[in-house]
């Protein structure tokens, strides 16, 4: 009876399937996903990434078919709409060094580490745009993750379902900004972001070697990675370090200074001036130091004045309504007395606020992660801030994109 029994069991037990092969290098790669800190919230983050990615494209192939005048019968080619503005001058640096010519500002302008790094991806693809791509892609992952990480921590007392939330909802957002265009063209914003936003991550945990290694990476990149520095620096003086040998853990964040230094003692070697960064930025696009007051006058009359063409006159319109945003943060975040975070904005918003007028500073506000923390936390609180953000950034962001592609000035 019993042996029956047995045999009835085996027979109505089917084995199970074997692993298929995502099964299997899901398992494969679980402990580096593990030692990464990559669990489901990153995972969700690396999602709304990839599909924001389709959405650029869907916006490219309307560009290429409508964006140049109403006799083309040929649609322009994928990659020649993506070669504009900055991204010329990178390719340049990377292809063929800096030059020293002032037209416009020289190339000296621009920091090194991202011409290095197009120039290393380039040996291997053989293509200078599809290398801004690529690096624009790995690298927004990157700090698509990161950003995760920094909601996750904001939204810890919400619960793990919540916090799983309010990443999905905080990445959606942040890859909706209005200068989200930039994330995908071959500049700079995903090189620093994915640098100081793991840099932030890094010294948040308390690992400050590595914190200064990669704010290093950030300085070489833009000069704003000092601006993070700053903030670290704040987050170093909370950690109460006690003692000489406290103090001493703080020597990583000199790291950061060395790409700095070392660029401009490079300048100087090829121009005798010390100041000759600042001085390509003042040739090339007018940054010089003002009065916010007057900075805010100048930005209102080119974006109300009739002083310049209705399509350049929008962008300081944009360039307005997102500088506001970066005084509300600013406010916000010195009532919640969150002095790190403070500290970096102050800088970031700041230098934009007191030069000649407002200019790039929708760019800027993707470097701006508090504010994509915080609305992730609000949209789970409160679910119709999304709506009310995404149906203002939503359209802005593909204009912004739109003029971008098609050759028009987009900040």
């Amino acid at each position: 009876m019993d042996s029956d029994l047995q045999v009835l069991e085996s027979e109505s037990v089917s084995p199970a399937p074997p692993p298929g092969r995502l099964e299997v290098l899901v398992r494969r790669t679980a402990p580096i996903r593990a030692r990464l800190g990559i669990g489901p919230a990153e995972g969700d983050a690396l999602k709304v990434w990839v599909l924001s990615r389709f959405a650029m494209a869907v916006v490219t192939w309307a560009v290429i078919w409508t964006g140049f005048g109403y006799t083309t019968k040929q649609p322009h080619g994928w990659a020649s709409v993506w070669q504009r503005w900055d991204w010329l001058r990178y390719y340049n640096i990377a292809a063929h060094g800096y030059s020293m010519r002032q037209r416009h500002g020289a190339s000296i302008a621009f920091f090194p580490g991202y011409p290095a790094l197009l120039y290393i991806v380039h040996l291997f693809l053989r293509s200078w745009v599809y290398s801004g791509f690529a690096i624009s892609f790995v690298t927004g992952g990157l700090a698509c993750i990161a950003l995760a990480q920094i909601i996750k921590l904001e939204a810890a007392a919400l619960g793990p379902e919540k916090m799983r939330a309010a990443v999905r909802e905080g990445l959606t957002l942040f890859v909706w900004a209005p200068a989200a265009v930039f994330m995908t063209a071959g500049y700079t914003e995903g090189p620093f972001l994915a640098c100081a936003l793991w840099g932030w991550v890094a010294a948040r945990r308390q690992q400050w070697l590595l914190s200064g290694i990669l704010l290093a990476g950030a300085s070489a990149v833009r000069v704003n990675g000092l601006f993070v520095l700053v903030g670290v620096g704040v987050l170093f003086l909370q950690s109460r370090p006690r003692g000489l040998r406290g103090w001493l853990r703080s020597w990583p964040l000199a790291i950061p200074l060395l790409p700095v230094a070392a660029f401009f003692a490079y300048l100087y070697h090829r121009t005798g001036d010390w100041d000759a960064w600042q001085h390509a930025e003042a040739n090339g696009w007018n940054r010089h130091l003002a009065y916010p007051w007057h900075t805010l006058a100048d930005t209102w009359n080119y974006a109300f004045g009739r002083y310049l063409i209705a399509e350049n006159a929008w962008e300081y319109q944009l360039e307005l309504v997102v500088t506001f945003i970066g005084f509300g943060l600013l406010i916000w975040l010195l009532v919640k007395r969150r002095w790190a975070e403070f500290v970096y904005l102050l800088l970031s918003v700041g230098t934009l606020a007191t030069s000649h007028v407002y200019l790039s500073v929708p760019r800027e506000m993707l470097t701006w992660w508090p504010l994509w923390a915080a609305l992730g936390v609000w949209c789970v609180r409160q679910s119709w801030v999304k709506s009310i953000y995404l149906t203002f950034s939503a359209p802005a962001a593909v204009a912004v994109a739109y003029m971008f592609l098609s050759g028009k000035w987009a900040g």
